[in-house]
């Protein structure tokens, strides 16, 4: 079992015990899930299935435009005859398979409810509606629900309710969106439940209200305006707000080895090796030894990327893609989503990718985004971020591996037998052929009203969702590598466990 496997199964008292000792304000620490499961890697490709969930991630990042304020771009929510979401629906879908979640309580008795996670948006808000579906809210038996005449979205109010906070004895009055759709809207079939967006924009709110974070920070019990992300395994991780779980990773880490030290597990195994004249024994080098570096402040120890493009998502820029030891790409713009489960390159980058792996072919059509690749030599990949060298989706080489396979890269066998397996990396062209998309143009002077056009051809960066030439960088990219989110500097910062 994988070291970090164990961390699940220590990680909880771990943190409640570092927030206890640590200085007002905490870090909260919410454990979460992947409803559903992990991603199903079969032993031979559902490669109908494949093209579905590509079809799905690809239509999240397609439900966004972009538009000029003041000297900046920015993202906003597409109206409906732009290719937006119905009238008065927000965006976000809840309760999906697939997607990963945070439990909460709320309310007074507490109810406790699924929160799903999802850094496309950056709304706060819960929807209870007529079916059974879902992880329903309900504030009729709630006896902390505080009712408000604002209404900041169709069929939406603006209470304030308790939210109960994670490891800790505390609660706090927090405001939502709380949006009930109308009986005789097809929305009051579709599941009940609570959406936090991650989001680093407030341009892409559709109910112009607070923030969880920005609530949290205001009332002081959260120091900084970052939250951070850990994942365990492909089911479980760790979303931390207001800090990062690094430090308790760490000691988790530290305390595991000593003990084992102490009863001499690891020392009947160790081996003796030389490195550097002196004596060092081989369970302490890692293959991120050259890596290791002393933390004193919590931003040491994570290697940053300033957010550019449009502003609404986390995009950052790639500084170059390794396989198997040699840069086969450069100056890559990607956007982090944890709920998407492939890694998204572009048609150019995507072939030329592959190109750097031997043996590898695209599949033909209707299956021409996916790659295949001989199973029994999966690539060393790593993406580099401010001049760093972050493993990627490695392990599957050898007679000791067990897993699916093609190893961790891999998708599943091409069909039963085949020594070909379908790559992780998959071909999306989003935004390729996006100049005919409508662009949203001010009025008149003097006028209010916004009009759609058709861009035609050299409309160039305002066309579209802006994704021609961009990367996404979805689960798979977190599975060892942990990331933290600032919203006040507008930089991600990554590092390895």
């Amino acid at each position: 079992m994988h070291f970090l496997s164990f961390l699940i199964l220590t990680t909880s008292p771990l943190l409640s015990h570092a927030t206890a000792l640590s200085s007002v304000p905490p870090v909260l620490h919410f454990t979460i899930a992947r409803r559903g499961g992990a991603f199903p890697t079969e032993n031979v490709a559902n490669l109908t299935f494949l093209a579905e969930e590509l079809e799905k991630a690809e239509a999240r990042f397609n439900l966004t435009r972009r538009e000029v304020r003041g000297n900046k771009l920015v993202r906003k929510a597409k109206e409906r005859d732009v290719g937006g979401k119905e009238e008065g629906s927000l965006m976000g879908n809840l309760g999906l398979d697939g997607r990963w979640f945070a439990k909460i309580s709320i309310g007074e008795p507490p109810q406790e409810v699924e929160m799903d996670l999802d850094m496309l948006l950056s709304d706060f808000y819960v929807v209870t509606t007529t079916s059974s579906t879902g992880s329903r809210y309900d504030d009729f038996f709630s006896q902390s629900y505080v009712k408000s005449n604002a209404h900041p979205f169709p069929a939406c109010t603006l209470p304030t309710e308790l939210m109960h906070l994670p490891m800790t004895n505390n609660s706090l009055p927090i405001s939502f969106a709380h949006c009930r759709p109308s009986k005789s809207s097809l929305y009051t079939l579709l599941a009940s439940g609570t959406m936090l967006g991650l989001a680093p924009s407030e341009h892409l709110s559709q109910t112009r209200t607070p923030s969880l974070l920005k609530q949290l920070l205001e009332k002081k019990f959260i120091e900084r305006d970052i939250w951070s992300l850990m994942l365990i395994n492909g089911r479980e991780g760790v979303l931390s707000i207001g800090g990062t779980g690094a430090e308790a990773v760490d000691l988790v880490q530290k305390q595991t080895r000593e003990e084992l030290d102490r009863i001499g597990e690891l020392e009947r195994a160790a081996t003796n090796v030389q490195a550097g004249g002196k004596a060092i024994l081989k369970r302490d080098l890692g293959p991120d030894t050259v890596n290791q570096e002393q933390s004193i402040d919590w931003r040491d120890g994570w290697r940053w990327s300033k957010v550019q493009g449009a502003e609404g998502w986390w995009q950052i820029l790639m500084q170059g893609v390794w396989v198997d030891g040699s840069k086969v790409l450069k100056n890559q713009p990607v956007v982090i989503d944890l709920n998407t489960p492939f890694i998204l390159a572009p048609p150019l980058a995507a072939r030329a990718f592959y190109a750097s792996i031997s043996g590898s072919r695209p599949l033909p059509p209707p299956h021409h985004n996916f790659h295949i690749f001989p199973c029994l030599n999966p690539p060393v990949l790593h993406f580099e971020f401010s001049g760093w060298r972050f493993p990627a989706m490695q392990g599957g080489k050898g007679a000791d591996w067990w897993g699916p396979p093609g190893g961790k890269f891999s998708l599943g066998r091409l069909r039963e037998g085949s020594g070909y397996c379908v790559g992780t990396v998959v071909e999306t062209r989003m935004g390729v052929g996006e100049e005919t998309d409508p662009v949203k143009k001010r009025g008149r002077k003097g006028g209010s009203a916004a009009v759609f056009v058709n861009a035609g051809v050299g409309a160039g960066e305002m066309a579209g969702n802006g994704m021609r030439d961009v990367w996404v960088l979805g689960e798979g990219f977190f599975r060892g590598v942990g990331g933290v989110f600032d919203f006040k500097e507008q930089k991600v910062g990554f590092r390895t466990y």
